[in-house]
């Protein structure tokens, strides 16, 4: 799914960057939505290329940045060992991967994932193997957001 960001000018495509939020000086400015409108916090997106559109100024920079497009990097996430399938598309419910909050693999545990994507349809990109839980079966997959 393509997402339109602005950055400073010169970046090149194939540049990857994790979304880490807005600063300060961004809750005020008027061009707010235009550049974090598109953007979840802990994501990772990848430039596409830049596009055509109208460069807007940034108060953080102190100079123009400029429209690019951008897609959603894909996801490891966790899942049931018999519903992962590569090539299929699945919702994925918050009970699809089980966490304690004593659970000793917890600092390991990509389950932050499951839990911003709860309700969503994902295609299984690879499936990477078992993820050793104690309380389920479960297996990590790569896998893209549908919509």
């Amino acid at each position: 799914m393509t997402k339109y960001v602005y950055l400073s000018r010169g970046i090149k495509p194939g540049k990857v960057f994790t979304y880490m939020g807005e600063a300060y000086e961004c809750m005020q400015c008027s061009n707010r939505r235009r550049c974090h409108g598109a953007l979840s916090i802990g994501f990772v997106y990848r430039i596409e290329r830049t596009t055509d559109g109208e460069g807007v100024y940034c108060i953080l920079r102190g100079d123009e940045v400029v429209p690019y497009e951008a897609s959603l990097e894909p996801l490891i996430l966790l899942a049931p060992s018999g519903k992962a399938k590569e090539g299929a598309s699945m919702e994925l419910k918050l009970d699809d991967a089980f966490c304690k909050t004593d659970c000793e693999r917890i600092g390991e545990c990509p389950i932050l994932f499951n839990i911003l994507i709860a309700g969503r349809r994902v295609k299984v990109l690879e499936k990477l193997g078992s993820f050793d839980c104690p309380e389920r079966k479960l297996v990590l997959i790569r896998a893209e957001i549908l919509d």
